[in-house]
């Protein structure tokens, strides 16, 4: 790379972290939309013992 390390190696880095937050924010968001829809499963399963 000679000189221009200084500006590749930066750039590697900055992705990494980069895909490393949007991996963590799908995780999250994915953990949280599971939870809300057995949420609405086990609502929908009260109002069908209801009637």
């Amino acid at each position: 790379m000679g000189e221009y390390a200084i500006f590749v190696w930066p750039c590697y880095i900055s992705v990494v972290i980069l895909l490393a937050g949007l991996g963590y924010t799908s995780w999250t968001a994915k953990k949280k939309a599971t939870r809300k829809l057995e949420d609405l499963k086990h609502q929908l399963d009260q109002l069908d013992s209801q009637d």
